[in-house]
């Protein structure tokens, strides 16, 4: 893809984050279609050959342009961060700014920082290094709340981990390990097949840490993220939950868009989005940057916009839905100058108002 050099910022990103979200769009019918082509009652002289079409060329080939499209999108958002590397323009960190952070840089130092070398910028914004300890691993650490957002864009990446605490702290337990020399062992997946991702114990000061400032177990998974995906922090900037959440369960995820684009389609319930909470699948739900060519911010200015949230909970009566924001139980000031609550309850109109998609993990039961 050649370079867009010039382009407008804002609408480079949103291009990307679209992108990558129909990405996942794309996958989840392609698996819709396959269940209802594989147990629809057909005895017709065709039905074998269709079969074996379809299995063959036509769901490859969807699958084939999800990836391809995902691919393209992340693209567009590294080629938009190139030409814009600033946290001053966006709010979220789907493809934006990120929160209030853990406070302001005081230096560059990476000489310990397990593999980050001078090429990668964003730590150049993440302060000195400091060692995070025998971090808590108690429920009330492993918990949405208790995750604040440093100076990277990967909400993503954290409202997806909070996500999975909210449905299963044993499983963030178990998928953390200190080590007799004082490294920690994360447990990531690929392909639904474990890797182990061994870091040390110094974690940048403004990366993600707890609200009170210190490091916690999120600051390693964080780091040890940063190394499964490439090595720097740049790496850990601009992508999907979806990936997120495959990443740290081995499971497949799905999505639903808020505002369907076919006729036929109606945004997920809040009562079905209930039942998935009740069925142990971590929820996310993201809102529109509305920054360029695709459709307006979230007209509540309390909403982050580009923003990924832990989605916590749905009222009984199923009316109201509550959601965490990765920015810490404070939360912040957003770019346009409004605060930005560490939680926000919302009826379904709001929600579906302020909100682009939600998307589920698989069941932690």
């Amino acid at each position: 893809m050649s370079e867009m050099y010039g382009a407008d910022i804002s609408a480079l990103r949103t291009l990307g984050n679209t992108m990558v979200a129909q990405s996942d769009v794309l996958e989840t019918a392609v698996g819709q279609i396959n269940q209802v082509v594989s147990t629809t009652a057909w005895s017709g002289p065709d039905h074998e050959g269709f079969l074996d079409e379809w299995h063959t060329t036509h769901s490859a080939a969807l699958r084939a342009v999800a990836l391809g499209l995902a691919e393209v999108g992340r693209r567009v958002i590294a080629n938009a961060d190139a030409q814009e590397r600033t946290s001053e323009t966006y709010d979220g960190a789907v493809g934006g700014v990120t929160g209030p952070g853990r406070g302001g840089p005081e230096g560059t130092d990476q000489s310990s920082s397990g593999g980050q070398g001078d090429k990668d910028k964003a730590a150049g914004g993440l302060g000195k290094l400091e060692d995070a300890g025998n971090v808590p691993l108690d429920d009330k650490a492993i918990d949405a709340s208790q995750i604040e957002q440093g100076s990277l864009a990967d909400c993503w990446f954290l409202a997806s981990a909070g996500a999975i605490a909210e449905r299963d702290p044993d499983w963030v337990r178990e998928h953390i390990k200190r080590n007799d020399d004082g490294t920690y062992t994360v447990t990531f997946y690929e392909d639904g097949e474990p890797v182990k991702v061994t870091v040390d114990s110094q974690v940048y000061e403004n990366a993600a840490g707890d609200p009170s400032g210190d490091p916690s177990w999120i600051s390693i998974y964080e780091k040890a993220a940063v190394q499964h995906l490439g090595g720097q922090y740049d790496d850990i900037e601009y992508d999907s939950a979806s990936r997120a959440l495959e990443m740290m369960t081995g499971k497949d995820t799905s999505t639903e868009t808020l505002d369907p684009v076919l006729p036929w389609e109606d945004p997920p319930s809040l009562e079905s989005i209930r039942d998935r909470l009740g069925n142990g699948e971590p929820v996310v739900a993201a809102s529109p940057d509305g920054g360029g060519w695709f459709g307006d911010p979230p007209p509540d200015k309390e909403v982050v916009n580009n923003h990924v949230y832990v989605v916590d909970g749905v009222s009984a009566d199923g009316k109201t839905i509550t959601l965490v924001n990765p920015w810490g139980p404070n939360g912040g000031t957003g770019s346009d100058g409004n605060t930005k609550p560490g939680t926000i309850t919302m009826s379904a109109d709001e929600f579906y108002e302020n909100f682009d998609s939600v998307t589920y993990g698989g069941s932690m039961k």
